[in-house]
């Protein structure tokens, strides 16, 4: 067996201790650096490209009803693999309230299981309180007593408290949107009901990022009416669909008919004077013309109220789509203006959606025009 020679004893025990100081601090800093590079190297939460899933748990047609199976993991997965990074989920909280005031956990567990398939494959969700207890709504009409009726707001603010409860555990993967395209009379109402439903959620859950909206559908021009919350942790949400007589052409729900001329973008709206009375939206616009320079104004001018009101405060375009309707080129075109335009300020955005008339996947589940707008070069 041969034998290991040691090493002399050196002359010099302080500087001995010295280099084992400095080996020591060499080996930590190298650790901490490897630390910060696996952080950096780890893929980011983002909630900068999002899709809406329609008609799931709420305005729900499917006689299956909300949660119908038509939509879970192999839906998160194909999500995923088209390049976003977060999935927006419309709620009507009516239909998982009971009226002893707790939560339907039969209603409630096909939207909680989605988010956690939504958490394991890596994306974010953004939980949409499309309808909130308090308030009766039919079809594109919102009833204003959860505006303007103490108890009503005060039901919907118990509502959120409970809710919010229910999902504190959840991490921050989910995000709240405390109510979608609100009608209130009058903005400072809608102020009112947005401090209640904020200090509702605080109350259980203090630092969740919640969105609060504008009033009169979250549209652009009634940002100069949002009384931008003082709590950090509050983001602003905006929707876009302008102009609406190129996003729901032939749209029965904006009464259009069917055979109504097709509008392109960019180009020239034909004459529709003679299809619509003269206080719809599609014969003020006939002979205009649609461009996406309109659009980029559009944003701009929203862009330069948040910089000077909500300065360094998230801002995120909730809602954007087209009919299928339109012709598929101009479908194309104007939702890559649009993502590009939320694109250029630093807003994330959620396109309406998954499924349904302004699908980014069609029936037989191929990709849409819209999906190549928002992807042109297939992948973010």
């Amino acid at each position: 067996m041969t034998s290991i020679p040691q090493s002399p004893q050196s002359a010099h025990p302080a500087l001995d201790s010295r280099w084992r100081s400095l080996i020591i601090i060499f080996v930590l800093l190298a650790a901490s650096l490897a630390s910060r590079a696996a952080d950096t190297m780890a893929p980011a939460l983002g909630f900068q490209r999002g899709v809406s899933i329609a008609h799931w748990m709420a305005k729900v047609y499917d006689p299956a009803g909300p949660g119908a199976p038509w939509f879970g993991a192999a839906d998160i997965d194909w999500i995923a693999a088209q390049g976003f990074d977060h999935i927006r989920f419309p709620l009507d909280g009516r239909l998982v309230w009971r009226a002893d005031g707790t939560l339907d956990e039969h209603m409630l567990a096909p939207l909680v299981n989605a988010l956690h398939l939504t958490r394991a494959r890596g994306l974010g969700a953004v939980l949409d309180l499309h309808f909130l207890p308090g308030g009766t709504f039919t079809k594109d009409n919102q009833d204003p007593a959860i505006f303007t009726d103490p108890r009503a707001r005060a039901e919907a603010a118990t509502f959120w408290s409970v809710l919010a409860r229910r999902l504190s555990k959840e991490d921050a993967y989910l995000r709240f949107e405390l109510i979608n395209e609100p009608m209130a009379p009058r903005d400072d109402q809608l102020n009112d009901l947005n401090d209640a439903l904020i200090a509702a959620i605080r109350s259980v859950d203090p630092t969740r990022v919640l969105y609060v909206t504008t009033n009169i559908s979250s549209t652009f021009v009634t940002l100069p009416g949002l009384r931008v919350p003082a709590d950090p942790h509050t983001a602003i949400v905006l929707h876009y669909d302008e102009p609406l007589v190129f996003t729901h052409q032939r749209a029965s729900w904006k009464q259009c008919p069917p055979d109504m001329p097709l509008v392109e973008f960019p180009g020239r709206v034909p004459d529709l004077r003679k299809l619509f009375p003269s206080d719809h939206f599609a014969y003020r616009a006939s002979l205009t013309e649609l461009s996406e320079a309109a659009i980029v104004a559009d944003f701009d001018r929203a862009a330069a109220w948040l910089r000077s009101h909500a300065p360094g405060r998230e801002v995120y375009l909730g809602e954007f789509g087209v009919n299928e309707m339109a012709p598929d080129q101009s479908r194309t075109n104007y939702i890559h203006a649009v993502s590009q335009a939320a694109v250029q300020h630093g807003w994330g955005w959620a396109v309406w959606s998954y499924n349904g008339m302004m699908a980014v996947r069609d029936a037989h589940g191929a990709p849409t025009p819209v999906l190549r707008g928002l992807f042109p070069a297939g992948s973010p």
